[in-house]
């Protein structure tokens, strides 16, 4: 073990026999050029443990490397931009030798791991966008109103987080495909959601879902059927996708404040135009409304 070389290092790297001085030995920069990987990177790799030289000479510190390497320095390079850090390129490497079948599990892993950071990144741009589209626009107008009682089919739940309130209605769904008492011409266009946590919750989000129903009903699977009450709002309309939607909230809070009037029930919020009837988000509409005092 070289000087430079940690122990962990040491544990992880791929081993090489002991260089007898008979096999031919490339110089780094002629094995930089063919492995397609920089001076710089080689010698980094090098100092981590990951690829150490067949030969340091003892005076110069010269690298020098045999042409059983280039394949290593190959996989190094494909791990590498498949997106795996030094960690995983030290622990997927013996794998190629000792077990492929858990190199290909390993990388199972990281290949679900890169599909959700993608998704992440494509969610990051599209607000990116939203950003830009929205320079120098004003706050939604927020309105008072007097928001009509409703006899509601309701699914109310503790969720992991806003965007999973898509189960909800997934449960939807499958209960009015199911012969389970639903009339499907009971159903009205109204079409909302109810938060009922005071504060903005990052996982364990009280919610439900309802939707307007003049039929008959037996409760199950946590449905029920239930009448809203009349209720006197501040509210205002939202377009496009929900990523967005804080904009509306913000307003609605900055109205109550400056009005002197106070919240007296859940936020709700009307799909007018929702993903149920629209697969484009930009043709979402949605009303927000605060019950007020």
């Amino acid at each position: 073990m070289t000087g430079y070389e940690d122990a962990d290092a040491a544990r992880h790297r791929v081993r090489l026999p002991e260089h007898d001085g008979s096999a031919p030995l490339l110089n780094i920069g002629a094995f930089s050029r063919y492995a397609g990987l920089s001076v710089r990177m080689l010698r980094h790799y090098d100092d981590r443990g990951v690829l150490i030289p067949a030969v340091v000479d003892p005076f110069t510190g010269y690298r020098r490397y045999t042409v059983e390497q280039l394949r290593i320095a190959g996989r190094i390079r494909s791990l590498r931009d498949a997106g795996c850090g030094i960690a995983l390129i030290m622990e997927l490497l013996p794998l190629y030798e000792e077990s492929p079948a858990v190199l290909r599990d390993r990388l199972d892993v990281h290949i679900a791991g890169l599909e959700e950071a993608a998704r992440q990144l494509a969610a990051q741009r599209d607000l990116a966008l939203t950003l830009a589209a929205d320079l120098g626009s004003t706050g939604s107008v927020v309105s008072e109103r007097m928001f009509p009682s409703a006899r509601v089919l309701r699914l109310r739940r503790t969720v992991a987080c806003y965007p999973a309130e898509g189960e909800l209605w997934a449960d939807l769904r499958t209960l009015m495909a199911s012969a389970a008492g639903v009339d499907p011409s009971g159903f009205g266009d109204l079409v909302g959601a109810t938060y009922f946590d005071e504060e903005y919750r990052d996982e364990d989000v009280e919610m439900a879902i309802w939707r307007d129903y003049r039929g008959s009903f037996t409760p199950q699977g946590g449905f029920e059927v239930v009448d809203l009450p009349a209720q006197r709002v501040a509210w205002t309309t939202h377009h496009g996708g929900f990523d967005g939607i804080h904009r509306a909230t913000e307003s609605i809070g900055a109205w109550i404040a400056t009005q002197g009037r106070t919240q007296v029930g859940p936020l709700f919020n009307v799909y007018v135009v929702g993903p149920g009837r629209e697969s484009d988000p930009d043709k979402w509409v949605t009303e927000v409304n605060v019950p007020i005092g």
